[in-house]
């Protein structure tokens, strides 16, 4: 019987070696492998190494980024201001407009009033020339009023432009100034 129990503790030991074999040569390499991975360096570890690193240095002049912001500031101001100017101008244009046509229609209104029956069909013609003055003077006034709006923008437009290409200028200026 005791021949039997070894035979048999033999042979279960046999089985046994036989199926964890395979689990643990193909666990210890799994263990390797994952073990060689860490030998090498951890590229997301490095990558912010690198990135705290550079937060470090200064790449940046922070004084003259200020001071380009400023100037930007300062443009949208002077463009807001000339707007305004533009705005007052036209406003100004169409008060004398609108007075000096109410002036007009009314004196011919008097005109063409106080004038006896048998002169109205003579005045018709004086009447006609008025109105096609009034007519040229309204045109007029449309074309100053769009010369005063065309000239504004080509100046806000120029000053803007102006300000983006120094701002740029600075800006690689600044790079070259921070680079390794």
């Amino acid at each position: 019987m005791a021949k039997e129990t070894k035979s048999k503790k033999a042979e279960a030991k046999s089985k046994d070696s036989h199926h964890s074999a395979p689990k643990d040569s193909t666990h210890s390499s799994h263990k390797e492998s994952h073990h060689s991975s860490h030998a090498h360096t951890n590229p997301a570890a490095e990558m912010f190494k690198t990135f705290a690193e550079n937060l470090r240095k200064p790449k940046v002049d922070r004084e003259a980024m200020m001071e380009n912001h400023r100037k930007n500031i300062e443009a949208m101001n002077d463009a807001n201001k000339m707007a305004m100017e533009v705005i007052k101008t036209i406003a100004q244009l169409q008060s004398q407009y609108v007075k000096q046509t109410f002036e007009e229609m009314n004196s011919a209104l008097r005109e063409m009033m106080s004038v006896k029956k048998p002169e109205v069909e003579n005045k018709w013609e004086t009447h006609a020339s008025k109105i096609k003055d009034a007519m040229t003077k309204a045109i007029d006034h449309t074309a100053s009023i769009a010369n005063v709006v065309v000239k504004s923008h080509r100046d806000m437009h120029g000053k803007m432009q102006d300000r983006f290409a120094e701002g740029m200028d600075h800006m690689k200026e600044s790079a070259s100034k921070y680079k390794n």
